[in-house]
């Protein structure tokens, strides 16, 4: 045991050998490889966890250097698709894992099949959209959920355990966008990113080893900067409408958006799929003269065309960088990519 890889782990009385074999057996989903999703998977590769799915939209960039731990300037200089970087560096961590990738934006349409047989899923996300369609999935599907966000230099952090308080039995309605500050907006300080999913990932890990009575029944802040925490309790509402009522209209995808959006770091728009795959190599092939500096991969085509910076992914959604006019945006796919 002494040479064993999780050694150190195993001693603790919390986990044990009982707890280590479960983390073997267990498959979590990482939702957002960006700075939560970094720190977290990485915690989680390295604490034994026998399964991750690894799902993230976006490539990697230079500004993304300074929070999101799993990346090298290399991984920038490419372009790579987040989903890819991770899986290369998580491998070199610990190949006892295994790990699926899922270069995709996740939604009501896909969400089914890419979750399924998931034990856990931890959250990484930068949009409400996104992580109330989660706990929908969750609640519907008696999984657990670990939630978290940070921006500036503070964080939150909770864990939602079948049977348990959901994300909407404390807020029933997402903030409105444009009164929530962002890491754009307000920055962000990379020691709280490491804290707060430090803190989720322990969550996360008491869960997968059987101690889910453990976790904090509601949601904790930290401050890291001013050094201040504090707590609210959550407790079951029978009258919320997802957990009590089983009413999940994100899941069933009549909330939510499909509209192209301005991305959290911004200088971009997303435009998301028109609802079918894309041929890649047909379409570098039909836009040959027409674009400068086309470069095909597997997951994704990327293409300059007048001054902005087109990423085209496998699953048919699009990054154009360079605005923050979503019909500015649509309006360059329509002219190159058809959609």
């Amino acid at each position: 045991m002494e040479d064993s890889r999780y050694a150190r782990q195993e001693r603790l009385p919390q986990i044990g050998a009982s707890g280590q074999k479960a983390l073997r057996d267990r498959t979590v989903a990482i939702i957002g490889l960006g700075a939560l999703g970094s720190v977290g998977s990485d915690l989680l590769a390295r604490a034994g966890v026998g399964r991750l799915l690894l799902i993230d939209r976006d490539i990697v960039e230079a500004s993304n250097l300074q929070r999101q731990t799993l990346y090298t300037e290399e991984d920038a200089r490419l372009g790579l698709p987040k989903a890819v970087a991770a899986e290369q560096r998580l491998a070199a961590v610990n190949p006892e894992v295994g790990l699926d990738i899922h270069a995709i934006d996740l939604t009501a349409e896909n969400i089914q099949g890419v979750l399924a047989g998931v034990d856990l899923i931890l959250d990484g996300t930068d949009n409400f959209a996104t992580r109330y369609l989660l706990n929908d999935y969750a609640v519907a599907k008696q999984v657990a959920f670990v939630y978290a966000g940070v921006v500036g230099t503070y964080g939150m952090l909770g864990a939602i355990v079948p049977g348990g308080a959901c994300l909407r039995c404390t807020w029933p309605e997402p903030p409105d966008a444009a009164e929530s500050p962002t890491c754009r907006s307000a920055g962000v300080l990379g020691p709280a990113v490491s804290v707060i999913a430090g803190w989720a990932a322990a969550e996360a890990i008491k869960i997968l080893v059987g101690k889910a009575e453990e976790v904090h029944a509601g949601y904790r802040y930290l401050d890291v900067w001013q050094g201040t925490h504090h707590a609210i309790y959550a407790k079951r509402e029978e009258a919320c409408l997802c957990c009590g009522k089983g009413e999940h209209p994100w899941l069933s995808g009549g909330r939510g958006t499909l509209a192209a959006q301005v991305i959290c770091a911004g200088g971009a728009v997303q435009v998301p799929s028109p609802g079918h795959a894309s041929d890649l190599p047909a379409l570098a092939s039909r836009l040959e003269g027409t674009v400068q500096d086309i470069k095909l991969a597997g997951a994704f085509l990327r293409f300059h065309v007048d001054d902005l910076d087109v990423i085209h992914f496998v699953d048919g959604r699009s990054l154009v960088r360079g605005t923050e006019d979503p019909a500015r945006a649509r309006a360059v796919l329509a002219r190159t990519v058809g959609c």
